[in-house]
C-alpha cells in the first residue's frame, strides 16, 4: 500500500514574525554585552594609569629619600618639575619640598600627571610624605 499523506509544510521551520522576534532579542542582547565590555575596558584602563602614576610617584619619593642617606643638612625646599618615561607613558613629575615646624624635617609633595597631545592630565597621583635629615 503506498504512503498517501502528504507533506505538511505548514507546520515546520519557525514564521516570519518569529525570526524577526529573536532577531530584536539577539540584537538587544548584543548591544548590551558591547556597552558592558567597553564600560569594563574603561575602568580597566584607568585603574592601570593609576597605578603607573603611583609607581612614578613612589620612585621619585624613594629617589629624594635615598639622595639623603649619606647628607647632615636636610632637602632644601623649593619646587621641581621634570619629566619621567616609564610604563609606555610620559608623565609629568612636580615635587614640592617645605619647611616644617621642626628644623631637620621637610614635608614633601609629590603629584604626578599623565602627559598626552593634548596636555596634562591629573593629577592623578599625589603623595605627601615627611623626610628627615637621616
Amino acid at each position: 500500500m503506498a504512503n498517501t499523506q502528504r507533506p505538511r509544510w505548514g507546520k515546520r521551520g519557525f514564521t516570519l514574525v518569529e525570526v524577526l522576534i529573536a532577531l530584536v532579542v539577539f540584537s538587544v542582547l548584543g548591544f548590551t554585552v558591547v556597552s558592558r565590555v567597553g564600560d569594563v575596558l574603561t575602568q580597566l584602563y584607568g585603574m592601570e594609569r593609576r597605578a603607573a602614576a603611583h609607581w612614578v610617584a613612589d620612585n621619585q619619593m624613594a629617589r629624594l629619600k635615598l639622595s639623603q642617606r649619606n647628607k647632615t643638612e636636610p632637602l632644601a625646599t623649593g619646587r621641581e618639575r621634570e619629566r619621567v618615561f616609564m610604563a609606555g607613558r610620559e608623565w609629568r613629575v612636580d615635587t614640592e619640598v617645605q619647611d616644617t615646624s621642626h628644623p631637620w624635617l621637610r614635608r614633601v609633595d609629590v603629584e604626578v600627571y599623565e602627559l598626552q597631545a593634548e596636555g596634562a592630565v591629573g593629577p592623578l597621583e599625589t603623595i605627601v610624605a615627611f623626610v628627615g635629615r637621616y
